[in-house]
């Protein structure tokens, strides 16, 4: 009996277990299957794309703005959407094509096939870099000496455009040829305009049916002050390329970023980029769409330079008046060139920085073309990258080192004859006859034979340590890509298969030879000498601020590299020989006002115009003021001068703007006191 009852009791557990289970699997099936076919009619589809945050703005050491950012309309090509067939794609292309043609707006064009008024085709002769990347194996893959007609018919063949008007399949095809290089079929969009009116976006929103993955994005592109202030310092930004979105993925890049390509925009690109935000993107069953941002947008930080906008400008201006002068008087056959370095002596901090010819980065991706091909190099920042034999900008150093070697003094000197007659198988000149000189007058007088046996005395090791001291031919610490220059060793010819004669010294003596220095590197030396030793790196970053300003992220200070503890006499004696130079010799800054202290230098070089070598003079001047109490430092550089001193007109100019400024801001400051 009992064991009846227990097998009842056994089989009514099981059946309630089993009852139980059933209706979990049923609850379990609504769950799963029933309510995921509900979400999912309600959901189609649920995309997150990335938000690209708002570029950090660039500000010059006053505040002023240099780069800042403006809003607008670009129509873009999305990957995902945008229809992969052909045939499908040229009629939306076309579309927007003739939208764009009526209102007499550009897109994106860069084909360089041209048609003519007379309904033929011509390549762009503007564009050579365009059509050997058309003809390249990464576009059509044809022959480098395939005609027009040749890269057209392969044009309307890989994008079926057999139907089409001429016209037409030109456009079309110019639209396929910057999707191609812009890297859309790596899954970037496509901009195919920028800055598109509201009425134009209005009417491609109306017909965003016929336009499938045509989206209207509301952007931010960089906005510049002036395009052509300072461009080789704040450099550009363009697309992200492939090897960059590779190395820069983790970083939190996306393929559609935009980067810095050169300058302050590349080696500040952590702090300017600013943090992408993600927007989600919710598609119903009925075509219906919601956006919501999961994560909003950062702006990036605010970048504070050490530049001056407005001695920035001045600077600009005197480079390009003063070489436009020059050129007119040396009837130079080919472009005179060169750069500015302004510097505060007292930090080093970059205040302005020139190179002549200039180009504008407002325009800069339409001119790349023309830009890259000029014989003149615009795009090459002279100030940071050349490099020059600095002639006698080298002798208040040379100096310094006979003085402090005791080899020279104050009240000693020697005769120039105008030959130097030490060796008897090299007798180098001086420019002319110069009689009795002691090291004052030899500065002033920029008399070679004093250097010679200057130099001779102190053998050309310690004359080296000497320059090493002054930061020549050493990195100045500048935050942007500078050329480190070249001192002339015995090792330096050595490497160059080369013997060290005592020639080679002397000549080292005067800033010839394998010297080569950069025109920041000659402004640093030159603060160095205003500061009586004390050597700063350079920098032109001041600081980084939030974007609000409200907290400060990095702040630069002044950094003293070296710190030569040579004697106050012989300082005195090397300014005063400079002092000289910036007063009475025919560097002429009369109407600076205060006094200055300057060198001067020459240098023979050879070049080659139209397949013709010649033989043309730089000229180099370094400088600064006021003589009593430094606060300014300068070094111009042009290829072609003539002479040093011709030079000068360039920084009394860029001085007289400092100063006229400076008193204007003493005198509005003592003022708001008076008023406090």
């Amino acid at each position: 009996m009992n064991k009846k009852n227990n097998k009842k009791r056994g089989t009514a557990s099981i059946a309630i277990i089993c009852t139980v289970f059933a209706l979990f699997l049923v609850h379990l099936f609504n769950v799963q299957v029933i309510g995921t076919a509900e979400e999912t009619q309600a959901a189609v589809s649920v995309v997150s794309v990335a938000v690209p945050a708002i570029r950090g703005e660039i500000l010059d050491r006053n505040g002023y703005p240099l780069v800042t950012n403006k809003q607008v309309n670009k129509i873009v090509f999305n990957y995902l959407s945008f229809p992969k067939d052909y045939t499908e794609r040229n009629e939306i292309i076309l579309e927007l094509i003739r939208m764009f043609r009526k209102n007499k707006v550009e897109w994106n064009d860069n084909l360089p096939i041209l048609l003519t008024k007379k309904g033929t085709l011509k390549f762009d002769n503007d564009k050579p870099n365009e059509t050997s990347y058309l003809k390249s194996e990464a576009f059509l893959d044809l022959n480098y000496y395939a005609d027009v007609d040749d890269c057209f018919n392969a044009l309307v063949s890989k994008y079926k455009l057999d139907d089409y008007p001429l016209k037409d399949a030109r456009d079309i095809a110019s639209v396929y040829y910057s999707m191609v290089k812009n890297g859309f079929n790596t899954g970037r969009d496509y901009e195919f305009a920028s800055d598109v009116s509201s009425a134009l976006v209005s009417a491609i929103k109306e017909r965003s049916d016929h336009l499938p993955g045509v989206d209207v994005q509301v952007s931010s592109e960089r906005d510049y002050y002036d395009g052509t202030l300072a461009p080789h310092i704040l450099g550009i930004v363009a697309n992200i390329s492939e090897e960059e979105y590779e190395s820069k993925k983790e970083e939190g890049y996306t393929i559609n970023d935009m980067v810095g390509k050169s300058g302050i925009e590349s080696v500040m690109e952590s702090y300017l980029r600013g943090i992408n935000g993600v927007k989600t993107i919710t598609t119903d069953a009925d075509g219906n769409k919601s956006e919501e941002y999961t994560q909003l947008p950062e702006q990036g930080n605010t970048v504070i330079l050490t530049i001056d906008r407005d001695l920035q400008m001045a600077a600009q201006t005197a480079l390009a008046e003063g070489v436009k002068r020059l050129q007119i008087s040396t009837d130079r056959s080919y472009m005179l060139t060169g750069s500015v370095v302004v510097m505060d002596t007292r930090t080093n901090e970059v205040l302005a920085i020139a190179s002549y010819p200039n180009y504008d980065n407002s325009t800069y991706q339409d001119d790349y073309e023309k830009l890259s091909k000029d014989v003149s190099k615009p795009l090459w920042n002279r100030a940071l990258k050349s490099t020059y034999t600095p002639g006698s900008t080298i002798k208040p150093a040379v100096a310094m080192a006979g003085l402090e070697e005791g080899l020279i003094k104050g009240d000693m000197g020697i005769v120039c004859t105008g030959i130097y007659t030490h060796y008897r198988d090299y007798q180098p000149r001086c420019t002319k006859v110069h009689g009795y000189q002691n090291v004052v007058q030899a500065i002033y007088n920029s008399c070679n034979i004093y250097f010679y046996d200057t130099a001779r005395r102190l053998g050309i090791e310690k004359l080296n340590s000497y320059f090493s001291m002054f930061g020549l031919g050493e990195p100045t610490g500048i935050e942007l890509s500078e050329s480190e220059g070249t001192v002339d060793t015995v090792q330096h010819r050595e490497l160059k298969g080369e013997l060290w004669t005592p020639g080679l010294t002397i000549q080292a003596g005067i800033g010839h030879g394998d010297n080569q220095f950069t025109p920041i590197q000659l402004c640093s030396y030159v603060s160095t000498i205003a500061n009586r030793g004390t050597r700063y790196k350079a920098h032109v970053i001041k600081s980084v601020k939030s974007s609000d300003l409200s907290e400060t992220v990095m702040e630069t200070g002044s950094q003293v590299l070296s710190n030569a503890s040579f004697s106050e006499e012989n300082w005195d004696l090397v300014h005063r020989g400079m002092l000289l130079v910036g007063t009475e010799s025919y560097a002429d800054f009369s109407k600076v006002p205060c006094k200055v202290a300057a060198k001067t230098g020459t240098t023979t070089v050879s070049k080659r115009v139209n397949g013709r070598k010649i033989e043309t003079y730089n000229g180099f001047l370094i400088t600064f003021a006021p003589y009593e109490k430094p606060e300014i430092a300068i070094c111009v550089s042009v290829e072609g001068a003539g002479s040093g001193g011709s030079t000068a007109p360039i920084a009394s100019a860029i001085m007289e703007h400092y100063f006229a400024t400076k008193d204007t801001n003493e005198t509005l400051e003592k003022e708001n006191t008076l008023l406090r």
